[in-house]
Protein backbone atom coordinates (compact mmCIF):
# COMPACT_ATOMS: atom_id res chain seq x y z
CA UNK A 1 0.00 0.00 0.00
CA UNK A 2 2.54 2.14 0.93
CA UNK A 3 4.34 1.79 -2.46
CA UNK A 4 0.85 2.65 -4.39
CA UNK A 5 0.78 5.72 -2.04
CA UNK A 6 4.22 6.96 -3.33
CA UNK A 7 3.36 6.19 -6.85
CA UNK A 8 0.21 8.48 -6.68
CA UNK A 9 2.27 10.81 -5.23
CA UNK A 10 4.64 10.79 -7.80
CA UNK A 11 2.33 10.75 -10.56
CA UNK A 12 0.47 13.58 -8.74
CA UNK A 13 3.72 15.90 -8.96
CA UNK A 14 4.36 15.21 -12.46
CA UNK A 15 0.46 15.98 -13.45
CA UNK A 16 0.69 19.13 -11.41
CA UNK A 17 3.98 20.37 -13.11
CA UNK A 18 2.64 19.62 -16.40
CA UNK A 19 -0.19 21.79 -15.44
CA UNK A 20 2.09 24.67 -14.13
CA UNK A 21 4.79 24.71 -17.04
CA UNK A 22 3.55 26.44 -20.21
CA UNK A 23 5.76 26.56 -23.22
CA UNK A 24 5.16 29.10 -25.53
CA UNK A 25 6.56 30.91 -29.43
CA UNK A 26 5.57 33.97 -30.65
CA UNK A 27 6.82 35.86 -33.53
CA UNK A 28 9.59 33.71 -35.23
CA UNK A 29 11.57 29.99 -35.17
CA UNK A 30 12.23 28.66 -32.32
CA UNK A 31 15.31 29.76 -30.39
CA UNK A 32 17.78 27.39 -29.98
CA UNK A 33 18.93 26.14 -26.04
CA UNK A 34 21.74 28.78 -24.53
CA UNK A 35 24.24 28.10 -21.58
CA UNK A 36 23.67 31.22 -20.32
CA UNK A 37 22.08 32.04 -17.16
CA UNK A 38 18.72 33.76 -16.72
CA UNK A 39 18.47 36.62 -14.65
CA UNK A 40 15.93 38.58 -13.47
CA UNK A 41 15.70 42.19 -14.90
CA UNK A 42 15.31 45.65 -12.95
CA UNK A 43 13.02 47.72 -14.86
CA UNK A 44 14.49 50.75 -12.42
CA UNK A 45 17.93 50.69 -14.31
CA UNK A 46 16.28 50.58 -17.89
CA UNK A 47 14.88 53.64 -19.53
CA UNK A 48 10.42 52.68 -19.89
CA UNK A 49 8.96 55.01 -21.97
CA UNK A 50 4.84 55.43 -20.79
CA UNK A 51 2.87 55.04 -24.03
CA UNK A 52 0.71 57.67 -25.30
CA UNK A 53 -2.98 58.09 -25.29
CA UNK A 54 -3.16 54.57 -23.44
CA UNK A 55 -1.06 55.00 -20.45
CA UNK A 56 -3.88 55.97 -18.04
CA UNK A 57 -5.73 52.39 -19.09
CA UNK A 58 -1.89 50.92 -18.18
CA UNK A 59 -1.65 52.02 -15.31
CA UNK A 60 -4.85 51.13 -13.63
CA UNK A 61 -4.61 47.63 -15.21
CA UNK A 62 -3.35 44.09 -13.67
CA UNK A 63 -0.73 43.73 -15.84
CA UNK A 64 0.95 46.97 -15.73
CA UNK A 65 3.87 45.86 -13.66
CA UNK A 66 4.00 42.79 -15.77
CA UNK A 67 4.44 44.73 -18.50
CA UNK A 68 6.88 47.27 -17.52
CA UNK A 69 9.21 44.62 -16.65
CA UNK A 70 8.74 43.11 -19.98
CA UNK A 71 9.74 46.17 -21.57
CA UNK A 72 12.79 46.35 -19.21
CA UNK A 73 13.99 43.31 -20.34
CA UNK A 74 13.85 43.64 -23.97
CA UNK A 75 15.66 46.96 -23.90
CA UNK A 76 18.36 46.33 -21.56
CA UNK A 77 19.15 43.33 -24.70
CA UNK A 78 19.30 40.24 -22.07
CA UNK A 79 19.11 36.95 -24.29
CA UNK A 80 17.91 35.42 -21.06
CA UNK A 81 15.73 37.12 -18.26
CA UNK A 82 13.17 36.92 -16.01
CA UNK A 83 9.92 38.31 -14.96
CA UNK A 84 7.28 37.45 -11.99
CA UNK A 85 3.22 38.16 -11.86
CA UNK A 86 1.05 37.58 -8.46
CA UNK A 87 -2.57 36.23 -9.77
CA UNK A 88 -4.57 34.30 -12.00
CA UNK A 89 -2.65 31.96 -13.49
CA UNK A 90 -5.36 31.14 -16.48
CA UNK A 91 -5.67 34.86 -17.37
CA UNK A 92 -2.20 35.69 -17.63
CA UNK A 93 -1.65 32.57 -20.12
CA UNK A 94 -4.46 33.85 -21.83
CA UNK A 95 -2.89 37.46 -21.94
CA UNK A 96 0.68 36.53 -22.30
CA UNK A 97 1.21 37.45 -26.05
CA UNK A 98 -0.72 40.63 -25.77
CA UNK A 99 0.61 41.99 -22.69
CA UNK A 100 4.23 41.19 -24.75
CA UNK A 101 3.14 43.26 -27.28
CA UNK A 102 2.05 45.95 -25.56
CA UNK A 103 5.91 45.73 -22.92
CA UNK A 104 7.37 46.39 -26.69
CA UNK A 105 5.75 49.07 -28.19
CA UNK A 106 8.00 50.66 -25.17
CA UNK A 107 10.78 51.37 -27.26
CA UNK A 108 10.40 51.00 -31.24
CA UNK A 109 13.99 50.31 -31.28
CA UNK A 110 14.34 46.93 -29.17
CA UNK A 111 11.14 45.79 -30.85
CA UNK A 112 12.40 46.51 -34.44
CA UNK A 113 15.34 44.95 -33.86
CA UNK A 114 13.62 41.75 -32.13
CA UNK A 115 14.01 38.64 -34.49
CA UNK A 116 12.64 35.77 -32.53
CA UNK A 117 11.64 35.38 -28.33
CA UNK A 118 10.37 32.36 -26.38
CA UNK A 119 8.86 32.53 -23.42
CA UNK A 120 8.21 29.63 -20.36
CA UNK A 121 5.75 30.37 -17.06
CA UNK A 122 5.90 28.53 -14.40
CA UNK A 123 3.50 28.83 -11.53
CA UNK A 124 3.14 27.71 -8.14
CA UNK A 125 -0.63 28.57 -6.79
CA UNK A 126 -0.95 32.07 -7.74
CA UNK A 127 2.56 33.38 -8.15
CA UNK A 128 4.26 33.18 -11.81
CA UNK A 129 7.56 33.21 -13.28
CA UNK A 130 7.81 33.93 -16.97
CA UNK A 131 11.43 33.30 -18.34
CA UNK A 132 12.27 34.66 -21.51
CA UNK A 133 14.50 33.83 -24.21
CA UNK A 134 15.26 36.49 -27.19
CA UNK A 135 17.01 36.50 -30.47
CA UNK A 136 18.13 40.11 -31.81
CA UNK A 137 19.06 41.52 -35.52
CA UNK A 138 21.95 43.51 -33.58
CA UNK A 139 24.49 42.59 -31.12
CA UNK A 140 24.69 44.96 -28.03
CA UNK A 141 27.71 46.21 -29.58
CA UNK A 142 26.18 46.85 -32.80
CA UNK A 143 23.69 49.18 -31.35
CA UNK A 144 26.25 50.86 -29.48
CA UNK A 145 28.36 51.34 -32.51
CA UNK A 146 24.72 52.64 -34.08
CA UNK A 147 24.78 55.62 -31.02
CA UNK A 148 27.95 56.32 -31.68
CA UNK A 149 27.85 57.05 -35.22
CA UNK A 150 24.30 59.18 -34.60
CA UNK A 151 25.77 61.02 -31.99
CA UNK A 152 28.92 61.95 -34.36
CA UNK A 153 26.65 62.67 -37.13
CA UNK A 154 24.43 64.77 -34.93
CA UNK A 155 27.45 66.77 -33.67
CA UNK A 156 28.31 67.77 -37.31
CA UNK A 157 25.21 68.56 -39.07
CA UNK A 158 22.77 70.06 -35.98
CA UNK A 159 23.67 73.53 -35.50
CA UNK A 160 23.08 75.76 -32.19
CA UNK A 161 19.99 77.45 -32.34
CA UNK A 162 18.13 75.11 -34.70
CA UNK A 163 14.53 74.59 -34.11
CA UNK A 164 13.24 71.52 -34.53
CA UNK A 165 11.72 71.89 -38.27
CA UNK A 166 15.22 72.41 -39.05
CA UNK A 167 16.40 69.54 -37.14
CA UNK A 168 13.91 67.06 -38.62
CA UNK A 169 15.04 68.21 -42.42
CA UNK A 170 18.94 67.58 -41.81
CA UNK A 171 17.88 64.08 -40.24
CA UNK A 172 16.11 63.23 -43.25
CA UNK A 173 18.59 64.54 -45.46
CA UNK A 174 21.35 62.76 -44.27
CA UNK A 175 19.63 59.13 -44.08
CA UNK A 176 18.46 59.70 -47.84
CA UNK A 177 21.92 60.66 -49.28
CA UNK A 178 24.13 58.50 -46.87
CA UNK A 179 22.10 55.30 -47.56
CA UNK A 180 20.92 53.30 -50.43
CA UNK A 181 17.81 50.66 -50.30
CA UNK A 182 19.67 46.92 -50.30
CA UNK A 183 17.44 45.50 -53.25
CA UNK A 184 19.25 42.03 -52.02
CA UNK A 185 16.56 42.21 -48.76
CA UNK A 186 19.47 40.86 -46.57
CA UNK A 187 20.06 44.23 -44.59
CA UNK A 188 17.58 44.83 -41.94
CA UNK A 189 19.24 47.42 -39.30
CA UNK A 190 20.14 50.78 -38.42
CA UNK A 191 24.01 49.20 -37.95
CA UNK A 192 23.60 48.04 -41.51
CA UNK A 193 22.92 51.01 -42.73
CA UNK A 194 25.80 52.91 -41.05
CA UNK A 195 28.51 50.10 -41.98
CA UNK A 196 27.43 49.10 -45.04
CA UNK A 197 25.36 52.17 -46.35
CA UNK A 198 22.29 49.65 -46.93
CA UNK A 199 19.45 48.54 -45.72
CA UNK A 200 15.76 47.90 -46.38
CA UNK A 201 12.22 50.04 -44.94
CA UNK A 202 13.02 48.54 -41.71
CA UNK A 203 16.32 50.03 -41.34
CA UNK A 204 16.06 53.23 -42.79
CA UNK A 205 13.03 53.63 -39.94
CA UNK A 206 15.63 52.12 -36.91
CA UNK A 207 18.08 55.03 -38.20
CA UNK A 208 15.75 57.59 -38.11
CA UNK A 209 13.92 56.37 -34.88
CA UNK A 210 17.49 56.93 -33.43
CA UNK A 211 18.42 60.09 -34.80
CA UNK A 212 15.38 61.72 -34.26
CA UNK A 213 15.16 60.99 -30.50
CA UNK A 214 18.59 61.67 -30.59
CA UNK A 215 18.07 65.14 -31.93
CA UNK A 216 15.06 65.33 -28.89
CA UNK A 217 11.84 64.75 -31.17
CA UNK A 218 9.41 62.44 -30.25
CA UNK A 219 9.16 59.53 -32.33
CA UNK A 220 7.87 56.26 -33.48
CA UNK A 221 8.13 53.17 -36.09
CA UNK A 222 4.97 52.84 -37.62
CA UNK A 223 4.05 49.48 -39.76
CA UNK A 224 2.06 48.47 -42.65
CA UNK A 225 1.99 47.56 -46.70
CA UNK A 226 2.51 49.05 -49.60
CA UNK A 227 2.06 47.60 -53.47
CA UNK A 228 5.17 45.79 -53.07
CA UNK A 229 4.28 44.42 -49.70
CA UNK A 230 5.16 44.75 -45.60
CA UNK A 231 6.82 48.32 -45.11
CA UNK A 232 8.17 50.24 -42.02
CA UNK A 233 8.42 54.14 -41.66
CA UNK A 234 8.48 56.63 -39.02
CA UNK A 235 6.43 59.27 -37.73
CA UNK A 236 7.16 61.99 -35.75
CA UNK A 237 5.82 64.82 -33.21
CA UNK A 238 6.53 68.36 -34.48
CA UNK A 239 4.89 71.81 -32.38
CA UNK A 240 2.08 69.14 -31.04
CA UNK A 241 1.25 67.57 -34.46
CA UNK A 242 2.19 64.08 -35.93
CA UNK A 243 3.53 63.50 -39.39
CA UNK A 244 4.25 60.26 -41.34
CA UNK A 245 7.99 61.17 -42.81
CA UNK A 246 8.86 57.95 -45.17
CA UNK A 247 12.50 58.48 -45.99
CA UNK A 248 12.95 55.13 -47.56
CA UNK A 249 10.37 56.18 -50.51
CA UNK A 250 12.23 59.62 -50.65
CA UNK A 251 14.89 57.82 -51.69
CA UNK A 252 14.15 55.93 -54.84
CA UNK A 253 15.86 53.07 -56.49
CA UNK A 254 18.65 53.74 -58.40
CA UNK A 255 18.65 56.99 -57.59
CA UNK A 256 22.56 58.48 -57.56
CA UNK A 257 24.01 60.15 -54.87
CA UNK A 258 24.19 63.33 -56.25
CA UNK A 259 20.58 63.51 -56.87
CA UNK A 260 18.01 66.02 -55.96
CA UNK A 261 16.27 64.75 -52.58
CA UNK A 262 13.01 64.53 -52.75
CA UNK A 263 10.61 65.18 -50.19
CA UNK A 264 7.41 63.24 -52.03
CA UNK A 265 7.00 61.53 -47.99
CA UNK A 266 7.99 64.32 -46.13
CA UNK A 267 5.96 65.11 -43.02
CA UNK A 268 2.63 63.98 -44.51
CA UNK A 269 -0.58 63.40 -42.69
CA UNK A 270 -2.75 60.40 -43.05
CA UNK A 271 -4.88 61.37 -46.20
CA UNK A 272 -1.67 62.00 -48.23
CA UNK A 273 -0.08 59.13 -46.61
CA UNK A 274 -3.17 56.57 -47.43
CA UNK A 275 -2.89 57.09 -51.01
CA UNK A 276 -0.37 54.83 -51.41
CA UNK A 277 0.58 53.22 -47.90
CA UNK A 278 -1.67 51.31 -45.41
CA UNK A 279 -1.75 50.23 -41.87
CA UNK A 280 -3.95 48.49 -39.50
CA UNK A 281 -2.52 49.40 -36.10
CA UNK A 282 -3.46 52.11 -34.37
CA UNK A 283 -0.97 54.86 -34.18
CA UNK A 284 -1.56 59.09 -33.63
CA UNK A 285 -3.81 60.73 -35.71
CA UNK A 286 -2.07 63.10 -38.29
CA UNK A 287 -4.41 65.79 -39.63
CA UNK A 288 -2.12 68.70 -39.95
CA UNK A 289 -1.06 69.68 -43.16
CA UNK A 290 2.51 70.48 -42.85
CA UNK A 291 2.20 73.44 -46.21
CA UNK A 292 -0.60 74.67 -43.75
CA UNK A 293 1.75 74.62 -40.86
CA UNK A 294 4.49 76.15 -42.65
CA UNK A 295 2.06 79.11 -44.20
CA UNK A 296 0.64 79.88 -40.86
CA UNK A 297 3.98 80.61 -39.72
CA UNK A 298 5.43 82.46 -42.66
CA UNK A 299 2.00 84.82 -42.17
CA UNK A 300 1.77 85.37 -38.67
CA UNK A 301 5.38 84.19 -37.19
CA UNK A 302 8.37 86.40 -35.94
CA UNK A 303 10.43 88.02 -38.52
CA UNK A 304 12.71 84.79 -37.62
CA UNK A 305 10.13 82.59 -38.09
CA UNK A 306 8.80 84.11 -41.06
CA UNK A 307 11.97 83.46 -43.00
CA UNK A 308 12.82 80.02 -41.92
CA UNK A 309 9.00 79.16 -43.07
CA UNK A 310 9.45 80.46 -46.27
CA UNK A 311 13.19 78.85 -46.65
CA UNK A 312 11.39 75.80 -45.94
CA UNK A 313 8.73 76.28 -48.06
CA UNK A 314 10.92 76.55 -50.83
CA UNK A 315 13.51 73.93 -49.96
CA UNK A 316 10.38 71.22 -49.57
CA UNK A 317 8.90 72.16 -52.73
CA UNK A 318 5.91 73.27 -50.71
CA UNK A 319 5.52 76.95 -52.66
CA UNK A 320 3.87 74.53 -55.76
CA UNK A 321 1.19 74.12 -53.69
CA UNK A 322 0.29 78.09 -53.66
CA UNK A 323 -2.49 79.27 -55.74
CA UNK A 324 -0.42 81.75 -58.02
CA UNK A 325 2.39 78.65 -58.75
CA UNK A 326 -1.24 76.23 -59.96
CA UNK A 327 -2.54 75.87 -62.93
CA UNK A 328 -5.59 73.82 -62.77
CA UNK A 329 -6.90 72.53 -65.82
CA UNK A 330 -6.98 72.96 -69.71
CA UNK A 331 -8.71 76.48 -69.89
CA UNK A 332 -6.14 78.21 -67.49
CA UNK A 333 -3.38 76.56 -69.35
CA UNK A 334 -4.15 77.79 -72.53
CA UNK A 335 -4.62 81.38 -70.74
CA UNK A 336 -1.10 80.74 -69.14
CA UNK A 337 0.53 80.42 -71.93
CA UNK A 338 -0.71 82.92 -73.92
CA UNK A 339 -0.05 85.26 -71.40
CA UNK A 340 3.95 84.07 -71.39
CA UNK A 341 3.53 84.20 -74.94
CA UNK A 342 2.08 88.23 -75.20
CA UNK A 343 4.61 89.24 -72.40
CA UNK A 344 7.69 87.42 -74.38
CA UNK A 345 8.98 85.45 -71.24
CA UNK A 346 11.80 82.75 -71.95
CA UNK A 347 10.24 80.70 -69.83
CA UNK A 348 7.64 79.22 -67.15
CA UNK A 349 7.25 76.66 -64.45
CA UNK A 350 3.99 76.02 -62.40
CA UNK A 351 1.71 72.95 -60.98
CA UNK A 352 -0.58 71.33 -63.45
CA UNK A 353 -3.57 69.90 -61.00
CA UNK A 354 -4.71 67.70 -64.33
CA UNK A 355 -1.91 65.47 -65.50
CA UNK A 356 -3.74 62.99 -67.47
CA UNK A 357 -3.39 63.97 -71.47
CA UNK A 358 -1.19 67.10 -70.53
CA UNK A 359 1.19 66.80 -73.81
CA UNK A 360 -2.20 67.38 -75.39
CA UNK A 361 -3.32 69.87 -73.64
CA UNK A 362 -0.02 72.01 -74.09
CA UNK A 363 0.11 71.66 -77.52
CA UNK A 364 -3.74 72.53 -77.95
CA UNK A 365 -2.63 75.75 -75.83
CA UNK A 366 0.48 76.99 -78.41
CA UNK A 367 -1.60 76.00 -81.01
CA UNK A 368 -4.09 78.50 -79.81
CA UNK A 369 -1.61 81.33 -79.29
CA UNK A 370 -1.87 82.79 -82.50
CA UNK A 371 2.04 83.64 -83.26
CA UNK A 372 4.79 81.42 -84.27
CA UNK A 373 6.30 80.16 -81.05
CA UNK A 374 8.29 77.22 -79.94
CA UNK A 375 8.88 75.62 -76.54
CA UNK A 376 10.69 72.80 -75.12
CA UNK A 377 8.17 70.99 -72.01
CA UNK A 378 9.85 69.15 -69.41
CA UNK A 379 7.44 67.48 -66.50
CA UNK A 380 7.36 65.08 -63.28
CA UNK A 381 5.12 63.64 -60.86
CA UNK A 382 4.41 66.06 -57.89
CA UNK A 383 4.41 64.33 -54.68
CA UNK A 384 2.88 61.34 -55.21
CA UNK A 385 -1.06 63.37 -55.39
CA UNK A 386 -1.71 63.17 -59.41
CA UNK A 387 -0.46 66.59 -60.42
CA UNK A 388 2.73 67.62 -62.48
CA UNK A 389 5.59 70.02 -62.02
CA UNK A 390 6.13 71.73 -65.45
CA UNK A 391 9.09 73.61 -66.85
CA UNK A 392 8.77 75.34 -70.16
CA UNK A 393 11.32 77.14 -72.11
CA UNK A 394 10.18 79.58 -74.89
CA UNK A 395 11.51 80.34 -78.49
CA UNK A 396 11.07 82.95 -80.33
CA UNK A 397 11.46 83.00 -84.18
Amino acid sequence: MRNVTSRLLVLGIIVLAAYSLELKLDLFPAIAESDEPIVAVDKEKVKVKKLEGSAGEAETGPYNELELQLAAGFQSRSERFTVSYTGNRKQLSDNMTDIIRSALRHDDYSAYILESYLYTIRSWGNKSTIAVEARFRETEDQTAAVDRKVDETLAEILTPGMNDHEKIKVIHDWIVTHVEYDQSLSYYTAYDAITLGKTVCQGYSLLGYKMLEKAGLEVLIAEGSVNTGEHAWNMVKLAGSWYHLDMTWDDPVGASSDSRIRYSYYLKTDEELRRDHQWTRTYPAAGTSYADTLRELELGGTGQQARLAAKLKLALGLHWLEEENTVRDKAALKKTVAAAVRSGANSLQFRYVEADGFPEALKEAFGDVGVAVGYRASYEPYAGEGSLIVSIQLEYP
